[in-house]
């Protein structure tokens, strides 16, 4: 874990997120963040962790650690850009060049399978980006971790500095595995809360859109079981443990 002290004079604007009262810091090449609601910091280290015991490449997903920021709980992670790349949210390429939110154009939509053709016509005609797999990886992985905050801000492609354009790898997966998630009640067993649970963008059903594009990797199971062994306990690894014994089967 760390603890870095950071100045205001690293301090960045924050607009276009869904939590805009986060503070979130870049230093050095790398991102600091602030816990805001939750435990953030946490949740994104085990995330990202179980990522590592998947089929996915090291650039498909953004690695968070835990630590503490000026004496707060928080995460970091270093920058997927290079120099010559820019990171460009599908709401906002969406909203340059129609001018209309794409969370508010999608509502125009019937059902899942019509949403999901539209935003992928919209960036294979504008981008020339094929995305299906793109949203196949990152909609297995929110499936289980239960991820309530993919909006488009979360999703995103990199522009190379050729013109030339990438799915973005995965990150913020901060309101996963139950944070944040203020109806929930910690008595309860895990398996009810999760019934109070919403995904998004193009369902409230995590499971809704996890079959509807088809499994994205595969996870390393055993091994992933073995290295949460080795984290503190806490509830958020609890949920952790119990969506991997649940959605085990279909890996």
């Amino acid at each position: 874990m760390f603890d870095e002290r950071i100045t205001e004079d690293f301090l960045i604007d924050t607009e276009g997120t869904s939590d805009g009262t986060q503070l979130k810091f870049f230093k050095d090449g790398y991102w600091y963040k602030e816990d805001n609601e939750g435990c953030e910091g946490e949740v994104e280290h085990l995330v990202s962790g179980l990522l590592t015991f998947s089929s996915l490449s090291p650039q498909e997903y953004v690695v968070y650690e835990q630590g503490k920021i000026n004496g707060r709980p928080g995460c970091r992670s270093k920058s997927f850009l290079s120099p010559t790349q820019s990171f460009v949210t599908l709401e906002r390429l969406h909203g340059n060049v129609n001018g209309v939110p794409l969370y508010e154009k999608i509502k125009e939509f019937n059902g899942i399978a019509e949403k999901v053709a539209y935003v992928l016509s919209f960036c294979k005609t504008t981008i020339g980006l094929d995305l299906y797999d793109y949203f196949k990886k990152v909609f297995t992985l929110d499936y289980i971790v239960l991820n309530e905050d993919r909006h488009f801000h979360n999703l995103g492609i990199i522009l190379n500095e050729d013109d030339s354009y990438a799915p973005a790898p995965i990150f913020d997966n901060g309101k996963s595995l139950l944070n944040c998630n203020m109806s929930i009640n910690r008595d309860l067993p895990i398996a009810e809360n999760i019934g109070r649970v919403a995904a998004r963008p193009f369902s409230g059903s995590h499971r809704e859109m996890f079959e509807y594009f088809g499994k994205g990797f595969d996870i390393d199971f055993e091994r992933a079981l073995q290295w949460l062994k080795t984290e503190p306990d806490s509830f958020y690894k609890q949920v952790l443990l119990f969506r991997l014994n649940e959605t085990g089967g279909l890996f």
